[in-house]
């Protein structure tokens, strides 16, 4: 295993282990990719925050949430709706929870001596996205509805349109993820 992937404590469920796992497997073993998952962290409101994935990576510092649902997801911008064995279960859009804990999470780290010393602008803006990481899902999510949501890659053959968490990762391929203001993650500047 790489060093550049820090578990801080291991998932109590296996469908969220073995989504970890996928992306572990992908994820590049080098600098400057880095990885910590399943931790929490006490926000300025006091609110406690659960994050499955923190990745930062040449392309972004994202926050992956991971839902493990079967089965056809559809649905709105707020409204989701996960359909399984003929039964509809009905969830809020995780990408709102996820973005509010990244905007948390990031108070949190500014407010760190070492954030600090690089400077009030040295820490990227962390993005959110959701990892449906259930293998056969079939995603049914349009427009808004799936912007920064991905599914598993396939691999090569994957379909081009299809949004890998991989391609994410490494391309900041995903629907509704634009091309980020300023510079590219990386040194600081001297």
């Amino acid at each position: 295993m790489s060093g550049n992937w820090t578990a801080i404590t291991e998932s109590q469920f296996p469908w969220e282990r073995e989504a970890l796992q996928f992306v572990r497997d992908g994820f590049p073993p080098h600098d400057p990719y880095w990885a910590w998952s399943n931790f929490e962290f006490i926000a300025d409101d006091g609110s406690i925050n659960e994050v499955d994935l923190l990745v930062f990576t040449p392309h972004g510092f994202f926050l992956i949430e991971i839902k493990s649902h079967l089965g056809r997801l559809s649905g709105d911008a707020g409204t989701w709706l996960w359909t399984h064995e003929g039964r509809v279960k009905t969830f809020d859009n995780p990408l709102i929870l996820a973005n509010s804990k990244a905007k948390k999470l990031k108070s949190l780290l500014q407010r760190q001596g070492a954030c600090r010393k690089l400077g009030a602008h040295s820490l990227p803006y962390i993005e959110p996205i959701v990892f449906c990481s259930a293998a056969d899902l079939t995603l049914e999510l349009a427009e808004r509805a799936a912007f920064r949501v991905c599914v598993r890659d396939r691999g090569e053959s994957d379909d081009p349109n299809r949004p890998g968490i991989l391609k994410a990762i490494r391309r900041r391929d995903c629907p509704g993820m634009s091309v980020p203001r300023g510079r590219m993650i990386g040194p600081p500047s001297r």
